[in-house]
C-alpha cells in the first residue's frame, strides 16, 4: 500500500527488469496504476540513467522486484542520487535474501551469497567457487544465485550450475563439491509455484524446476531443527 501511494505521487514510472524475472509487466502496472510505465535493460539503469536527469526536475519512481537495494547495482544509483541532491525515499519489500528461510534453513547460518554467471567465450570466472571455500571454511552456508539475462532470454539453469561447480572442483582437485553434496534446488521463490527441492547434487540435476528464476543452496553442516525442516524437502 506505501509503494502503491507513492507511485500516485509520481509524475514518472520506471520499471527496472533485468535483475529478476516474475509474472509481472509494465502493462499490468499501467492497469493498476493507470500510469504509463517505462521499462529499462540493464543499460537504461546502469548507464543511461534517464531517470535521474528526471528525478532533478519531478518525482520519479523506479521500480524494482525484490528489496530495491539487495544488489549492489541499486545503492549505487542511491549514491549518484545523492551527490545529485535528489530527496530519496526507499520502500523495501521482500528478498531473496530472506525468502530462502522458506527451505527450513536458519537465515543467520547463511555467509556470503555468490551469483553463477553465464559463461561466454573469454568470460568464464571461479570466484564463486572461492566463495563456497569462504563460506564451508567457516560452517556457513552458501546461497548462490543464477544469472539471468531477460532481453537475450538466457537463463543459468540449476543443472548448469552444479555442472560448473563440478567442473570447477574438477580442475582445482577440490573436494568440496561433488555428484554427491547435498544441495537445495529452488525456482521462482515467494512466488505462486515455488519449488523447493533437497538431494544430492546429482539428482537435483535430474528434475525439471520449470520456469526461472532460480537459485541453489549448498548447506554447510545441518543442525537438528535445520534437518528436520528439510525432510519434507528431501528427494
Amino acid at each position: 500500500m506505501k509503494a502503491l501511494e507513492a507511485i500516485n505521487t509520481c509524475d514518472k514510472l520506471y520499471l527496472e527488469t533485468y535483475t529478476s524475472l516474475a509474472d509481472f509487466s509494465s502493462d499490468k502496472l499501467k492497469r493498476l496504476t493507470g500510469k504509463k510505465v517505462i521499462e529499462l535493460d540493464r543499460k537504461g539503469v546502469e548507464e543511461e540513467k534517464q531517470f535521474l536527469e528526471d528525478a532533478k526536475s519531478s518525482t520519479v519512481a523506479l521500480l524494482i522486484f525484490g528489496d530495491p537495494l539487495s544488489a549492489t547495482t541499486h545503492f549505487e544509483i542511491l549514491l549518484e542520487a545523492k551527490k545529485l541532491n535528489i530527496e530519496i525515499e526507499v520502500i523495501h519489500c521482500s528478498s531473496i535474501m530472506t525468502v530462502i528461510s522458506e527451505t527450513g534453513l536458519f537465515l543467520y547460518r547463511f555467509g556470503k551469497t555468490a551469483s553463477i554467471p553465464i559463461p561466454e567465450k573469454g568470460f568464464e570466472p571461479e570466484s564463486f567457487f572461492d566463495i563456497l571455500e569462504q563460506n564451508l571454511s567457516i560452517d556457513a552456508h552458501t546461497l548462490f544465485l543464477l544469472d539471468l539475462k531477460p532481453d537475450q532470454k538466457k537463463f543459468m539453469t540449476i543443472k548448469q550450475a552444479i555442472d560448473n561447480l563440478l567442473k570447477v572442483a574438477e580442475n582445482r582437485n577440490s573436494k568440496l563439491f561433488s555428484e554427491n553434496t547435498f544441495c537445495i534446488g529452488c525456482a521462482r521463490l515467494g512466488q505462486k509455484g515455488q519449488i523447493i527441492k533437497a538431494g544430492k547434487a546429482k539428482d537435483i540435476q535430474k528434475l525439471d524446476f520449470g520456469k526461472p528464476p532460480y537459485c541453489l543452496i549448498v548447506p554447510s553442516k545441518l543442525n537438528f531443527k535445520e534437518e528436520e525442516a528439510l525432510n519434507n524437502l528431501k528427494l
